[in-house]
């Protein structure tokens, strides 16, 4: 177990999180990725499935949702899928396409649109092998994360 020292202002406390992060989880630290990992949009391919939820912030307000779905990436950069999301109890099924782009450090980006015309963003992290991706949205107002598995 590592030792940690707390600072209210200063990066111990980053540098000791990170790396507790990374052990915890097997990983390798951010700058090793950078240089070492090959990622590439090909990786990404196959069926995925994922759960999560969070809170749409509107106002003062957070209305939690969850959702459940699969994903299926072609490897060029594209992707289409379904989703069940439960909006503070109302339940909405939903399809979508949209496009992603992986950079060689395994991180990237993600654009969907849904069959009601929604558009959404994201940035994404994914393992050097593309069997694992967690996903956070980045548009206003939300606040979700989600982590999807391949399962073919």
């Amino acid at each position: 177990m590592k030792r940690f020292q707390w600072y209210v202002m200063g990066s111990v406390l980053t540098a000791g999180l990170l790396g507790l992060a990374h052990e915890a989880f097997g990983g390798t630290p951010a700058a090793e990725l950078s240089t070492n990992s090959q990622c590439k949009p090909s990786m990404l391919k196959g069926n995925y499935v994922y759960a999560g939820d969070g809170y749409i912030v509107r106002r003062s307000e957070r209305v939690p949702f969850a959702q459940a779905g699969h994903d299926f990436f072609q490897g060029d950069g594209t992707f289409t899928g379904s989703e069940t999301v439960s909006t503070n109890g109302e339940i909405t099924r939903i399809v979508y396409s949209g496009t992603y782009t992986l950079e060689p450090d395994c991180s990237g980006t993600a654009k969907l649109t849904d069959n009601l015309g929604v558009t959404a963003h994201f940035d994404l992290f994914v393992t050097k092998n593309g069997t694992d991706l967690t996903f956070i949205q980045t548009d206003a107002g939300y606040v979700a994360s989600t982590f999807e598995v391949r399962r073919d």
